[in-house]
């Protein structure tokens, strides 16, 4: 089952956007992922401690 993440403004940078597990809870994994998943640094820069994303999870309902 998938995560998803959305950054803010994601959508002008193709968010939200599926994540690798292991980027999840680790926040400078986090920050480089969004960086080379198309968010420029500048954004992330720019938005300080207020930057945040936004994360969930797909949950497979088999063939209903």
């Amino acid at each position: 089952m998938p995560y998803y993440i959305d950054i803010p403004l994601g959508w002008k940078y193709g968010f939200p956007k599926v994540i690798p597990y292991d980027n999840i809870f680790i926040p400078e994994g986090l920050f480089e992922w969004v960086a080379n998943n198309g968010c420029p640094q500048e954004h992330i820069d720019n938005m300080g401690k207020s930057f945040y994303v936004r994360l969930w999870k797909t949950i497979d309902k088999g063939d209903t």
